[in-house]
């Protein structure tokens, strides 16, 4: 909520960026860490490398928010979104004291992953990512926020698309058959959150209403 309530990218830059430089001294702690092998000490020496172009991007992407306006508002709505998806979906954990926050990866996560969806020819748009963590860990709502970041963006930016950012935009495959309505849930949940952005916003956000589809196979449900 308090994402969603930032007044400009300049703000966004000033309140986001000590994640920034918060990694960049848990990073240069590890690095001092000592290790007993060759091989220990060229993993050590990835693991930083990777870790490193993880922060950059973070570093990019908020200054992409702080640059670009309507990145900005994509990013303001979608943390509206997921709070008002979170709000709905559980309403007896949150309270005028609790509400609903990120996890820090979880944002992280959505950060790294801005100019890759806000620039169709960014190098990071090849990138395939993964967050390995426990059933548990906050996986989906990471890239749920992905997810409506994506869907904001096409939609304001709709005029100057040649779809007018209607269509499919996001294929979400489960795997694990007990977990699909569990996840079809949660991903309708944040679709009727932006549905109601947009009938607030339809000059912006456009006349289509927001859509959620589920394909199953035989096996998880009855042909008929």
């Amino acid at each position: 909520e308090e994402l969603a309530a930032l007044a400009s990218g300049e703000e966004a830059r000033r309140r986001l960026m000590p994640i920034v430089e918060a990694y960049g001294a848990w990073l240069d702690a590890q690095a001092k860490i000592e290790v007993d092998s060759d091989d220990r000490r060229a993993t050590q020496a990835e693991l930083l490398k990777q870790a490193e172009a993880a922060r950059a991007r973070i570093r990019s992407g908020i200054e992409r928010l702080a640059n670009d306006p309507e990145v900005f508002e994509a990013f303001r709505l979608a943390n509206r979104a997921m709070a008002e998806a979170a709000l709905r979906r559980s309403p007896d954990r949150y309270n005028a004291e609790k509400r609903p926050a990120w996890h820090l990866f979880q944002l992280a996560f959505l950060l790294l992953n801005i100019d890759g969806i806000a620039d169709p020819k960014h190098p990071d748009r090849d990138n395939v990512e993964l967050i390995f963590f426990p059933t548990g860990g906050g996986k989906t709502e990471a890239y749920l926020g992905v997810i409506a970041f994506t869907l904001l963006l096409r939609r304001l930016r709709g005029q100057s698309r040649p779809d007018k950012g209607l269509g499919v935009a996001v294929l979400l495959r489960y795997t694990l058959r007990l977990l699909t309505l569990d996840q079809l849930g949660r991903a309708a949940t944040l679709m009727c959150a932006l549905e109601m952005l947009r009938r607030e916003r339809p000059e912006a956000l456009g006349r289509e209403r927001f859509a959620v589809g589920l394909w199953v196979g035989q096996s998880a449900t009855a042909n008929t």
